[in-house]
């Protein structure tokens, strides 16, 4: 794989990862001159439809996705049935192994790039995008240390409904909520329970959950309470247990609402709010009162006491306590007829208000995101919500007319009455664009316009063409000036140029230079390389050629001749006894474009020894392809030839 290009552009340069769906690749993008990071599905996965299907979700879903704290994406495509995606290239580590190499993260540290994080998963969220698979494999560290989400390989667009995941076989127990573990619905709370549990690693080095099957890690998920933080690293404050804990609820309405929620708390603790640092309630954390050591000392001593002032206060004959009644009676019966007014007055004001309640209803709104519009407008005159304000927009994720957002959100407060306005934002579906004429313009321009600009999904299809010229587009399908959605696929149809006829190579031995010109044009062919060369107009015999006399090749072939060799002058040398020719013909791969000029190198190497030699370095002109070459082998050892256009193989053979 190394060495080959993906879709005539990617040049692959080197595996720097793997995982269960695919193998990632270092690559150069030719066309950009930048470094790219390729995701090549894996070939066992090829013909599954299934795994060809989530492939294509993590591309879609991850390239509708613009933030600084998610890989972008630049490309999908195929080439021979070889999927892959090209995505930004981040020379860094994994998060897993950041953490690995510090043993554990400070609370400040885990607080920024927990934060970060969450800022790329709201985003998703917005989108309606659920992950599914968050954990610290899946979050790369740049060299600046700023945290980026990647692999969205099953992730759903929460419009896609109930779908779930087996965990065993996709994403990682240790990081999946309890309702994953259970084989349940999933959505943007399991993805918060999944960065509580990164949080927790981050901050102490450890994970929560542990245990010898990937069965039994997914009971404890499901029935266990994981242990608090400061638990295990001291310094880790009280409110960052909280918050922790509180992500990593077993019941979803336990959890935060929302990410933005938890960017709330952890913007509070990392700005030092009051109570970061306080004593707080942990959520799930009952106090054990069996074991108080409070208590009372010498309690005998205590009743003692009591027992006189109890016997004091009760005599009658006390002085003491006769004046103290004759100050306190006259205070209580004040205080006693000023709570029966006042409680009068309350009543009364409970009955006048019943019967002239004019006051704002309250309800608790539902969620109406990615719901059909007409189905939500039914039930918000069912349930007398007015007003309602609905905006449109295109959308490539949510369908037509379904909601893609709302205002306020899902389980809030919303007074009746004109008291709040309802924002819902629909989608148009995705957006139409209209395709451009692209005949008789460069290919490549506008496959790249028709992406980039347009937003589609471009498949080339080169073809012959008697008139358009070499490398121009023809035409596209749908064909121009039709509407299709963004995210469309349309069909780039390029010229190859007139179809060439199959002609008969004519035989040159023993022809001079200008009758071997003159039989080659006849035959619609074209002089290739002389050797020896500059022999324009020489009387010497033509003693070989390549390709061969009878040969059937296309018209304009480039037709090598060699002449005999000039009788050596005395003391010269001649060639080596046992060596013999070869011709190889090299031909430009299917779909290569070259420049004007092609670099050919060729390379000799002695298999019984191991040396290689460089039997030639040169550049030919494009238009002499397909070309002959001559090269020299040692007939009683054999030899490997091989040959570069450019830096593509395109001869390895052993004679």
């Amino acid at each position: 794989m190394i060495g080959s290009v993906l879709g005539n552009r990617y040049e692959i340069l080197s595996e720097v990862g793997s995982g269960g769906m695919a193998k990632v690749y270092k690559a150069k993008d030719r066309y950009l001159q930048r470094i790219v990071a390729i995701k090549l599905l894996k070939e066992e996965f090829r013909e599954d439809t299934d795994f060809l299907k989530r492939f294509d979700t993590e591309a879609q879903a991850a390239a509708n996705l613009a933030h600084p704290n998610i890989v972008q994406i630049y490309d999908i495509g195929n080439d021979n049935d070889r999927y892959y995606i090209v995505m930004e290239y981040i020379d860094g580590i994994t998060l897993k192994e950041y953490i690995e190499q510090k043993g554990s993260l400070s609370w400040r540290e885990t607080v920024e790039i927990s934060r970060q994080i969450c800022s790329a998963l709201a985003k998703a969220h917005s989108r309606n995008i659920i992950h599914r698979d968050v954990k610290p494999n899946n979050i790369v560290m740049t060299p600046e240390g700023i945290p980026k989400v990647t692999d969205f390989g099953i992730a759903r667009s929460a419009s896609n409904g109930t779908d779930t995941m087996i965990i065993d076989t996709i994403g990682s127990v240790h990081y999946s909520s309890p309702e994953q573990a259970r084989g349940g619905y999933t959505d943007a709370q399991s993805d918060i329970y999944s960065i509580g549990v990164t949080m927790f690693e981050m901050a102490t080095g450890t994970l929560p959950f542990d245990a010898e099957t990937p069965v039994a890690v997914a009971l404890k998920q499901i029935q266990d309470s994981p242990p608090v933080p400061s638990s295990i690293k001291e310094d880790i404050p009280p409110k960052m247990d909280e918050i922790i804990l509180t992500a990593m609820a077993k019941r979803k309405e336990d959890r935060y609402p929302s990410v933005a929620d938890l960017i709330s708390d952890l913007e509070g603790l990392s700005n030092g709010e009051p109570g970061a640092q306080q004593d707080i309630v942990l959520p799930n954390i009952k106090r054990d009162t069996r074991f108080d050591t409070r208590k009372i000392e010498n309690p005998w001593e205590v009743d003692e006491e009591l027992s006189n002032r109890n016997r004091k206060n009760n005599s009658r004959d006390n002085p003491e306590r006769k004046s103290s009644m004759n100050i306190v009676m006259p205070i209580i019966y004040v205080v006693l007829i000023i709570t029966i007014l006042g409680s009068i007055f309350f009543f009364v004001s409970m009955i006048i208000k019943e019967f002239n309640n004019d006051g704002p209803k309250e309800i608790i709104l539902g969620n109406y995101v990615n719901r059909h519009i007409d189905e939500v407008n039914t039930e918000l005159l069912a349930n007398e919500i007015r007003p309602v304000n609905i905006t449109y927009k295109a959308d490539d994720v949510v369908p037509e007319n379904h909601v893609i957002s709302q205002f306020p959100l899902p389980d809030s407060k919303m007074k009746l009455g004109g008291y709040t306005t309802l924002e819902l934002v629909v989608s148009l579906g995705s957006e139409m664009v209209e395709i451009p004429n692209v005949a008789w313009q460069d290919h490549t321009t506008m496959m790249y316009r028709l992406r980039d600009e347009y937003g589609l999904v471009v498949v080339e299809v080169p073809q012959y063409d008697d008139e358009v010229g070499v490398n121009m587009a023809i035409r596209t399908d749908p064909p121009a000036t039709t509407q299709v959605k963004k995210g469309s696929k349309v069909t780039l149809y390029w010229s190859l140029g007139p179809e060439k006829e199959m002609v008969v190579v004519p035989d040159l031995i023993g022809d001079t230079y200008d009758a071997a010109v003159r039989k080659l044009t006849n035959a619609k062919l074209k002089l290739g390389e002389t050797f020896p060369a500059d022999r324009e107009g020489h009387s010497g015999k033509i003693i070989d050629q390549a390709p061969k006399p009878g040969e059937t090749v296309e018209e304009d072939t480039a037709v090598a001749i060699f002449f005999e060799e000039d009788v050596p002058e005395p003391g010269a040398t001649t060639q080596p006894p046992g060596t013999e020719s070869r011709t190889i013909t090299l031909k430009l791969p299917p779909g290569y474009e070259p420049g004007e000029t092609v670099r050919v190198r060729v390379y000799i190497a002695d298999n019984m020894t191991g040396d290689e030699t460089i039997f030639t370095d040169k550049h030919i002109p494009a238009s002499d392809f397909p070309a002959s070459i001559i090269v020299p082998v040692n007939a009683e050892s054999q030899v490997t030839v091989r040959a570069y256009l450019d830096d593509t193989l395109v001869f390895n053979q052993t004679f």
